[in-house]
Parts: structure tokens; C-alpha cells; sequence
């Protein structure tokens, strides 16, 4: 059958170019392979012609189908499956990109540009190591590449094919719509692009995070071809500037998440130890750890076995978080991992293509890898980097373990060990932050300690009086400082006891003593030569890294307090893991105090196009004495709520100022389809004097008296009416008190009118309905609506200091960096 309406040629290029890739790899890892292992220099140039152009041309062939893709994305052709899935008409021209790399086949498609370009580099670069490291390389791209087929190998599905048509996909090919030729003229739009992806941040942070992935396996590569060459020594000076070059970019892209974590999602904070953000961490901190180990090789010949086991696993756990994050094992456990897409067996395969030929390489070579009999001495720099990285190396353990509990329950399940011992499932932790932060926060406060002390040290031995001596007034200093933040700032974050507390301290004085004694040794140790300052530099910011985690945390404030309990403990969803008690009500108009502030929400928005509603908020900062406004500002944090399953996607809103940022995000908003129905509840009319009480189901109204000159924004007085106040008072069973004044008055001697007051939190509507004064009473109409629709739930908290954090990271970069130009010029 001839479908009319599809446009196929872009798809077929595409998926010619996606194999293209997929043979040029194979033939540039053959290549590269034989380049090693045949010793004829004719035969060896024969074969690394033939390796660099189909290198060249996968690299090429990559691009054409990134080029591919996103014309049929820019063009809207939903009879692709990848466009329809992840766009629509609507969709801003800025988040095309993030709609390319929204999937998982786009996700690999960028993972493979960054080796390309890479690749590419290293040809020119390497010299004498280019055919043993682009073997590995090419062997990666080659994994890359069949990512991308969606071809069947002996019934087996070999990746997923991008340019899949819509009514190709299994899902979809028994639908009677895809039975007609002119299926087209009934699809006009797409499924859209996840609101939570429509953000800037989606556009920068994915290219930097993926070109971190593809540079951590520049340092396998290298050690991986030191021990197949047994050149064991060669390759560390080459390969230094690549280490610190995969540390910044995959840091960068970890922090750019943490960022977008901060501005876009409702995690409350930058950082909630999410299971997709652990998968990230882990493999940065092992190759940290192995660049600190290559130092102490370089100047000692200690711990090089251990530099070539941390540049292994530093690559193994990128693929493992590849593999955590697109097998769809984390689907219940992280608010942002991929669906399953029936690769999980192809991403364990490529993850045990490099784990065990490099391993077992290892552990076969072990006795040949040259080391030093004598141990290091305890007081030599060389000896407190190796502690330092086994540090880092348990960080690393603790939050995989934590992270894979998912993948430890399937494997019992594998296995049959769960029905064999009758075993549960293993749980994940409670309270998940805690559970990291009471290991993390000891193995912050040494990894502080050490990163101030051993630049102070010598290698191979330090004098004993003479890194005292060196130390002393920065230890004096950050003692200082230290007790003079926990005077003044007041940190009582007493909520998991003393023990926490004190760890909280420990770590204040590690983060100073960290940012005093490297930025002291930049003046001392280096003499104030700057150009070689690129790692005090980077630890000044991993000091204030360390500074601004904590005080943002440990003082960081919630403000929305719901007082007057109007959210009980069912209002949230059980999986939201809100604190009913840490959101309060808004109604509209109606200004709530929170903190130091008069909050009011004034209404909200939507724009064609746009499937998120925009909430304006007020704050306004009063003096207490005059009652004068003293600050005002409006923030706009915006939410997409899904009718359809009463669900919301927030993106937050702040402040930001110097020292202090309030955070702000709408955890709740009303279903305005479910809610617009009329409000059937009736008035009941009470006859009231003085001093009378009338009781509804959260307190009571009493009648203090009457005001014959009342004022309301709903009441314009004209010449001649006769008007009255019924002044109330309301109280709460939680203490909380308020005021009302509905009127009643006779315009134009004859007509009787009453202006209603509300008290929307509470849900309140009174009536001033008539006068008696023959009894000296009044009489009320009460209603207590069982709900309303105008109104948002929030969350505000305050971040302080929280720009200490943002800056650590900025001059951790630029010290890395520092550090890399250093090497190069070197070399």
C-alpha cells in the first residue's frame, strides 16, 4: 500500500547513515587493531589510513543523522515517531534541541558526536598511542552506533531506530487508522515535548553532561593501551590533561543539573540525592580520585595500579549509569529516568565489553605493572593522596550500593534467591537525603581537611616540625572564622540530634580550613605565581563548594508554615512526599504571612501554545512599628497540572539576592474542570446580639458589636444610605484569629442590600441580612463552602548564602582549567 502524505527520504537517509556509522566503526576498530598488533611499519601505515578515513567517515555519517533528525523534527513530520513523540506545532523553536535529545535514541545520538569530535581530536593529538587508545575509541562508537539501528539479529532487536514511522511501531500497527493510505490527514499535531524539558536549561546542560561522559573514556583508553602495549609508564604524561579535562566537564554537567534542579523542578533545593543524579556523581568522584593518584605516581611511582583501577571503573560506572538510566530499572524510583525500551540486555553488553577484558587485562598484568617495594611514608604528600582517593572511592560505594537497590532486588528476583530464602524486596531508604547525608557529611569533613593539609606536605617525606609550622595560621584562621560563622550565623539544625549537629560544625571548619589554607599556600607554597596555582585554585572552590552546601542546607528555612492546618496529612499524594505542614494555602487576594512577608496571590495566566499556567505572587515586607512597605517584589513560578491524572509538574520561582535566595514553587493547584461545578451549599441564617457565638466546624464567630460607618472595598457609599457593619471576630481551634465586617444598608429609602465578606481561607461566607431591633438582634447568613477553586498551594523556602555554592563551582572550573592549560603548555 501507497501512504499518501509521508515524507520517507529524510527517515531513509537517516537510518543509511545510522549503518553507515555502524560499518565505518567496525572497519576503524578492525583497523586500529591491526595497526597494534602487526609489526610491519608498511602494512601498520596501510591499516591507519584505512582506520583514520572510516573514522572520518562514521564521524560524518554521526552528523548526518543528527542532521537528519532534526529536520524531520524542525519540520514536524509526524509520521515519524520521533518527531511525534516529542514535539508539536506549538512547541518554541528554541526547545527543538531539547526535543532531539529528550529520548533515548537522541541521547546516544549525542553521546556519539561528542566521541566523534573527540575521536577526531586524539587522531591529531596522540601520536605513537593514536592506534592502541582509537581502538578503544572506535570499538566505543561502534556500541554507539548499533543504539541507533532498530534491526533484528537473529530475532534480537539491536538498538532502536530513530527514524521509526509512526505506523511501524508494534504498538501501532494493528490500529485501523494505519490501515488507510491517507492515514496523514488525520494527524495533525504531536504528543508535545514533557513541560519539565521546556526550559533553557535542557538546551545547554545535556551537551555539557554527554561531552563529560564521552571524555571519561579518554583515560581508559589511555590505560587500557599502556597495559595491552605493556608500555606501562608511557601514556601518564599524556593522558593528565585528559583526566582533569573529563573531571571539569562531567562536574560542570553534574552542577548544570543541579541548576536546572534548582530553577525547573520541584525537588525543593538543587540537590535531593535523586538516583539519575547519584549515577552521575559516582563515576566523577573515582576519576577525581584516579587523577590524584596519577599525581602521586608521577613524583613518587607509587599507586599506579591504582591510577589504571580508577580510570577503569571511572568508564564502567558511566556505562552503569547509562544503564541505570535508560533500562527503565529506575522508572519508581527517579522523577527523571528513561522508560525501558527493550535494551536492557544491548546496555549490559556494552558495559561488559569494557569491564572485563580491562579488568581481567588488569589482574593478568598485575605483577608487570612497575611499583615501588618501599611504603609510603605517612608524613609524604603521596601517601595522604592515596588515603584521600580510597575516601572517594567509599564515597563512590555507599551511593551506588544506595542508588542500585532496584537492580539488587531484579537480580534476587533473577536468580531465584527471593523465593529460594523467602526474601522481601530490598526497601530504599526512608528518608533517602539523611541516609546519604549522615555518610557523605563525615567523608566531607576529611576530604576538607586533606584537601588544606597536603599541599603543605613534600613528597616522600615532610620534616615533622615543618608542615606544623606551615600550617599553623591557616589552622589558626579557619578557627577563627569557624567559631565566629557558628556565632553569628547560629546554625541549630538539631533535627537528627547532637551527633548530626556536631558533624554539621566539623564540617564548617573542614570547608573554611580548605578555602584559608590553599588560598595561604597559593602566597607560600607557590610564591604568588598564579599560573601555577590551577589546583589550590580548583580545592578554594571545593572549599566553597563544601561552605555553600552546607550553610544553604543546614539554615535553609522553610517559611510557608500552615499555621491553621487546612492540609491534612491526605491532601498530598503519598508518592509526592510533601510535608502537608510545609505548604500553605493561598486563596486569591487574600495575603498570607509567611516569614517576614505578606504573600498574595493575584491571579494567573496562560499564553497560546504554552501548556503551563503562570501564578503571580506578591511579596510585600512591612515594618512592623509604621506599617510601611520596606520591599516588594512579584515572582511567577508556573505549573502544568494534568487534568487528566490529577497530577502537577512545577517549575519554581526565586528571589535572588547576595546572600540569600527564597525559593518558591507551587506544589498544588485546583482542577479547575472538577471544581467549576456551582457551589450547592446553602446559607444558614443565625439571629445574633451582642456578644453571641456561632460555631462552624473548624471555630466559632462572635458578634462584637455593629459599626455605623463600615468600609469595604465592596461597599461605595452614596449620599443618603443608611449603613451598618456587623464587626465579627473568628476564631480557630489552632488560635488563629480573623476579622469580618459584611454590611447591610438601605439605599434610596426603599432598597434593602447586603455586601457579603469572605474568609477564603477557611472557606467562610457571611451575610448582613436584616436588622431587628425590637429583639436587639441582627441576623447572619453563615456558609461554609466545602471547597473553592481559586487558590494555589505553595512551598517557600529561604536558600542562604546559597551563592557561595554557584561561585565554588565557577572557580572549581576555572582552577581545573588552569591546571589543564598548565599540562598542555608543558607537554
Amino acid at each position: 500500500m501507497k501512504f499518501v502524505g509521508e515524507h520517507l527520504l529524510p527517515g531513509q537517509l537517516g537510518h543509511f547513515f545510522a549503518i553507515l556509522a555502524f560499518v565505518a566503526s567496525i572497519v576503524a576498530t578492525v583497523a586500529y587493531y591491526n595497526v597494534v598488533k602487526l609489526k610491519e611499519p608498511s602494512l601498520q601505515d596501510s591499516w591507519k589510513r584505512l582506520a583514520r578515513w572510516s573514522f572520518i567517515i562514521q564521524s560524518a555519517a554521526v552528523i548526518g543523522v543528527f542532521s537528519c533528525l532534526y529536520y524531520i523534527l524542525y519540520n514536524h513530520f509526524f509520521e515519524y515517531k520521533y518527531a511525534w513523540r516529542n514535539t508539536s506545532r506549538d512547541l518554541p523553536i528554541q526547545y527543538l534541541l531539547s526535543s532531539l535529545w529528550s529520548d533515548q535514541e537522541g541521547s546516544f545520538l549525542l553521546w556519539s558526536i561528542w566521541n566523534s569530535i573527540l575521536g577526531i581530536i586524539l587522531i591529531r593529538t596522540s601520536k605513537k598511542w593514536e592506534a592502541p587508545v582509537m581502538t578503544t575509541f572506535s570499538l566505543a562508537q561502534l556500541i554507539m552506533a548499533s543504539m541507533l539501528l532498530g534491526i533484528f539479529v537473529l530475532g534480537y532487536k539491536v538498538g532502536s531506530n530513530p527514524f521509526m514511522l509512526l505506523r511501524q511501531a508494534p504498538e501501532n500497527q494493528l490500529a485501523p487508522i494505519f490501515q488507510t493510505a491517507d492515514y496523514m490527514q488525520h494527524i495533525h499535531d504531536g504528543n508535545g515535548l514533557n513541560v519539565t524539558l521546556q526550559n533553557y536549561w535542557m538546551v545547554i546542560h545535556p551537551p555539557v553532561l554527554f561531552l563529560g561522559f564521552a571524555s571519561m573514556i579518554i583515560p581508559f583508553a589511555f590505560a587500557f593501551a599502556g597495559i595491552w602495549t605493556r608500555d606501562y609508564t608511557g601514556w601518564v604524561k599524556p593522558v593528565q590533561p585528559w583526566g582533569l579535562f573529563a573531571i571539569m566537564m562531567l562536574g560542570t554537567g553534574i552542577m548544570m543539573g543541579a541548576a536546572w534542579a534548582y530553577e525547573s523542578l520541584n525537588f525543593g533545593g538543587y540537590w535531593a540525592w535523586d538516583p539519575v543524579e547519584n549515577a552521575s556523581l559516582v563515576p566523577w568522584l573515582t576519576m577525581v580520585a584516579g587523577v590524584h593518584t596519577l599525581l602521586a605516581y608521577k613524583a613518587t611511582g607509587h599507586s599506579l595500579k591504582s591510577t589504571i583501577f580508577f580510570f577503569f571503573i571511572s568508564y564502567v560506572l558511566i556505562l552503569y549509569s547509562s544503564f541505570l538510566t535508560k533500562s527503565g530499572v529506575l522508572g519508581d524510583t527517579s522523577v527523571h529516568s528513561f522508560t525501558d525500551m527493550g535494551m536492557t540486555a544491548q546496555l549490559l553488553f556494552a558495559m561488559l565489553v569494557f569491564t572485563v577484558p580491562s579488568i581481567a587485562l588488569l589482574i593478568m598484568r598485575r605483577k608487570d605493572i612497575p611499583s615501588v617495594k618501599k611504603e609510603e611514608n605517612s608524613y609524604s604528600r603521596e601517601f595522604w593522596l592515596f588515603v584521600g582517593s580510597l575516601i572517594l572511592l567509599i564515597a563512590a560505594i555507599q551511593i551506588t550500593f544506595t542508588t542500585s537497590i532496584p537492580v539488587w532486588n531484579k537480580l534476587l528476583s533473577f536468580t531465584g534467591l527471593k523465593s529460594l530464602f523467602n526474601m522481601n524486596d530490598i526497601a530504599p531508604p526512608s528518608d533517602a537525603i539523611f541516609h546519604y547525608n549522615k555518610i557523605q557529611v563525615w567523608i566531607a569533613i576529611v576530604l576538607g581537611v586533606l584537601t588544606a593539609v597536603v599541599q603543605f606536605m613534600r613528597y616522600k617525606d615532610t620534616p615533622r616540625g615543618e608542615i606544623t609550622k606551615k600550617l599553623a595560621v591557616p589552622t589558626l584562621v579557619a578557627l577563627l572564622l569557624t567559631g565566629l560563622v557558628a556565632w553569628k550565623g547560629t546554625i541549630t539544625y538539631d533535627k537528627y540530634g547532637a551527633g548530626f549537629l556536631t558533624a554539621i560544625y566539623l564540617m564548617l571548619f573542614a570547608s573554611i580550613y580548605a578555602i584559608v589554607a590553599n588560598f595561604t599556600y597559593i602566597f607560600t607554597g607557590l610564591k604568588g605565581k598564579l599560573k601555577n596555582a590551577g589546583a589550590s585554585v580548583a580545592h578554594i572552590g571545593f572549599g566553597m563548594v563544601l561552605l555553600g552546601i552546607l550553610i544553604s542546607s543546614a539554615k535553609n528555612e522553610v517559611i510557608s508554615i500552615d499555621r491553621m492546618k487546612i492540609l491534612n496529612d491526605g491532601f498530598f499524594r503519598k508518592e509526592s512526599k510533601q510535608n502537608p505542614r510545609e505548604n500553605i494555602m493561598l486563596p486569591r487576594d487574600v495575603p498570607v504571612q509567611m516569614g517576614d512577608y505578606h504573600v498574595t496571590y493575584t491571579g494567573d495566566s496562560i499564553s497560546k501554545g504554552d501548556p503551563k499556567t503562570y501564578y503571580k505572587v506578591v511579596y510585600e515586607k512591612k515594618d512592623k512599628q509604621t506599617g510601611n512597605i520596606l520591599e516588594k517584589f512579584t515572582l511567577y513560578p508556573d505549573a502544568f497540572v494534568n487534568t487528566k491524572e490529577n497530577t502537577i509538574s512545577s517549575n519554581p520561582a526565586s528571589r535572588h539576592y547576595l546572600t540569600r535566595d527564597i525559593f518558591t514553587y507551587v506544589s498544588a493547584a485546583p482542577n479547575r474542570e472538577e471544581e467549576a461545578k456551582a457551589d450547592t451549599t446553602p446559607y444558614v441564617t443565625h439571629q445574633m446580639k451582642q456578644g453571641d457565638s456561632v460555631f462552624f466546624s473548624r471555630g466559632f464567630i462572635v458578634l462584637k458589636g455593629l459599626n455605623t460607618k463600615p468600609e469595604s472595598r465592596n461597599y461605595v457609599p452614596q449620599n443618603g444610605d443608611l449603613a451598618v457593619g456587623a464587626e465579627l471576630e473568628v476564631y480557630t481551634q489552632t488560635d488563629d484569629h480573623f476579622k469580618l465586617q459584611p454590611i447591610y444598608f438601605i439605599r434610596d429609602s426603599s432598597y434593602q442590600y447586603s455586601v457579603e465578606d469572605t474568609l477564603a481561607p477557611l472557606g467562610l461566607n457571611v451575610r448582613f441580612s436584616k436588622i431587628m431591633p425590637a429583639e436587639n438582634k441582627i441576623e447572619l447568613k453563615v456558609k461554609e463552602a466545602e471547597g473553592f477553586s481559586d487558590y494555589i498551594v505553595m512551598k517557600a523556602m529561604i536558600f542562604p548564602y546559597i551563592n557561595v555554592l554557584w561561585l565554588g563551582i565557577l572557580i572549581t572550573i576555572l582552577g581545573t582549567a588552569m591546571s589543564i592549560y598548565q599540562k598542555v603548555r608543558r607537554r
